[in-house]
């Protein structure tokens, strides 16, 4: 006993490490961005904690309303022993997807808005209020477990008279959000490989979760038992698993009739193979035909490696088939890869380290499978409250001073480790510019910007901007006007491109370059002292270089010494900020209600 117990005490200081390691990735993905602490990009902007924690992670936890279907709805009552355990399970499991959830969305402080901010034309939008709903229901359903520890009986009792319809609730909406977590991804037929896409997406999600969330619950139930050395109730077991065989044989049969009714083979046996085509037979293999072939078969059913063997499948089969569908099959369309960098496996296994440390705290200190009974009034008999040593022993003691100790090891030797990946700002890639611009037209009054030639270039009116500038400033002449854009010039120079400064795509750039002035010097040391300046606080040449190109830079003399820097920004950034704060001025006049600080105003769309 005392073996298995150290052995459980590793697990949770495994679970610790990673936690506290979690977390602090996550501090760091608050403090720096999205950009610092994944590998998303926007065209692939659906990563690891969405996908893997949100969309698969509420799959795998919907045991609770399966079970309570079963128990509440269909009054099976030999599944009873179970309902406690799976009403954690899917407490855990929807805590930690819309926690992960939480850390994926660009502006988390705003997450309250789909609460007072309705949109019912949006799927996504109906899947935020269900899931964050049913969470609440789940979070309600275990309520009772809490409180029976408590004096509080009356309390309990009245949560279990209104308990059937709050049920009810739950499986309604655990019913209607997966089934609309498969409708996100028909909104893009044309860009999702037609292996996952389908018109019967939420039908297949809703199926498959349910099948899923029966072998998660049994795969739980299994580690549970040989963690605390429970007998396992091999019968009740076998019972979920044969539930679970008919939904994933129900799934399968829903794939095969797609495929045929919308003739798809040809990506399965015919022409059109491709790498996906065998990331899809792995997938199909592993969530339908191993664990119904052993789900079904008495001898494999019957022996605890067969069910173990059949259930890991089962939840495998499920992740690859919505990492497929939610990245992966995004791939091809998209011409390039998103792989989830260190930092975003170490948070989502942080949040999931999370979920078990809490589960292990519910398990060991409530009544999760010994269900009490009641008395003759309904009230909850009088059990074994809460104890002081209990207290003690969870929050204080010899368990916080190693979680201290832990804490103070992990935290600086992940930020330490990460700092270049998630602890740090955002470093981007080097992305020079090249010679971009396009005459749409002969006399190139309309230019194509593309700073990168990715295809996503901007039509820019150069000439309309021009007489623009000349109305509003009334320039006597409408060549300067030019100043309002080229607002800094090469030496005798009237109209210095963007990219000559603003030589890369987001680094920031030096405009400046110190040894062509060298022979301006009577002396070696006057030279370093300018060079010298020049790299630890260019504002103080700001005269000299005055001096010099007041007449011959056009843009230089208006610029003061407080703003004036040799880096150039990046040239996403440069054009952004002078281009977006031009015209955001000019929507703040009444007269100009176009809109035209809107960013499709410039990307339009189709470009």
């Amino acid at each position: 006993m005392n073996n298995d117990r150290i052995a459980l005490a590793r697990l949770k200081d495994l679970l610790w490490i990673i936690f506290i390691a979690g977390m602090v990735i996550g501090l760091g993905r608050f403090i720096f961005g999205l950009g610092a602490s994944t590998n998303m990009t926007d065209q692939l902007p659906w990563g690891l904690w969405k996908v893997f924690n949100m969309v698969a992670g509420a799959a795998l936890a919907t045991s609770g309303f399966i079970i309570a279907a079963i128990i509440y709805i269909f009054q099976i009552e030999k599944f009873k022993p179970v309902a406690r355990f799976s009403i954690v399970v899917g407490f855990l499991g929807y805590g930690s997807s819309l926690t992960a959830l939480l850390f994926d969305i660009g502006l988390p402080h705003l997450g309250w808005h789909p609460f007072v901010m309705w949109n019912p034309h949006s799927f996504l939008f109906e899947v935020f209020w269900c899931v964050s709903v049913y969470w609440s229901i789940t979070a309600f359903e275990l309520l009772p477990v809490i409180t029976e520890r408590f004096p509080f009986p009356r309390l309990t009792h009245f949560i279990h008279q209104i308990m059937l319809p709050v049920v009810i609730l739950g499986i309604t909406l655990s019913t209607m959000h997966h089934s609309s977590l498969g409708s996100l991804f028909m909104a893009s037929p044309t860009r999702l490989h037609p292996l996952w896409y389908s018109l019967w997406i939420p039908p297949e999600f809703f199926i498959s979760a349910m099948g899923a969330g029966l072998s998660t619950i049994v795969l739980l139930l299994i580690s549970f038992s040989y963690l605390y050395r429970r007998t396992v109730n091999l019968k009740l077991l076998t019972s979920l698993v044969k539930g679970s065989a008919a939904f994933l044989a129900l799934y399968l049969v829903i794939k095969i009739l797609d495929f045929t009714i919308n003739q798809k083979w040809n990506f399965v046996f015919g022409p059109d193979i491709s790498w996906e085509t065998y990331l899809f037979w792995i997938e199909i293999v592993l969530q339908t035909i191993i664990p119904v072939i052993i789900f079904l078969t008495p001898a494999f059913r019957k022996r605890i490696i067969g069910l173990i063997i059949g259930t890991s499948s089962a939840v495998l089969g499920l992740l690859m088939h919505r990492i497929d569908t939610g990245i992966i099959g995004y791939f091809t369309s998209a011409e390039t890869t998103y792989i989830p960098n260190l930092s975003e496996f170490l948070l989502s296994m942080g949040i999931l380290s999370g979920a078990g440390l809490v589960f292990f705290l519910i398990v060991e200190r409530f009544h999760i499978f010994d269900e009490p009974g009641t008395l003759a009034d309904g009230h909850t008999p009088a059990v074994k409250l809460w104890t002081r040593s209990e207290t003690k022993e969870v929050f204080g003691g010899a368990r916080l001073k190693r979680t201290l100790v832990t804490a103070v090891i992990v935290i600086p030797a992940t930020w330490i480790l990460f700092q270049d990946q998630a602890t740090g700002p955002f470093k981007p890639i080097a992305q020079p510019i090249s010679p971009y611009v396009l005459g749409i037209d002969a006399m190139r009054t309309q230019l194509r910007l593309d700073g990168d030639l990715n295809g996503n270039f901007v039509n820019f009116n150069h000439k309309q901007h021009q007489e623009d500038f000349v109305d509003e400033y009334d320039f006597e002449k409408q060549e300067e006007s030019c100043i309002m854009c080229h607002h800094l010039n090469l030496p005798n120079d009237n109209n210095t491109q963007c990219r000559a400064c603003h030589k890369d795509m987001l680094l920031d750039t030096p405009m400046f370059n110190a040894e062509r002035h060298r022979n301006r010097f009577k002396t070696e040391a006057a030279f370093e002292e300018f060079k010298h300046w020049e790299e630890v606080q260019p504002t103080k040449n700001f005269k000299t270089c005055l001096e010099c190109h007041q007449e011959n830079m056009i843009g230089l003399a208006k610029m003061s010494e407080k703003e004036f820097s040799h880096q150039a920004p990046g040239y996403k950034h440069a054009l952004h900020g002078s281009c977006q704060n031009c015209h955001r001025e000019r929507e703040g006049d009444a007269a100009e209600a176009d809109d035209d600080s809107n960013c499709q105003f410039c990307h339009l769309p189709g470009k």
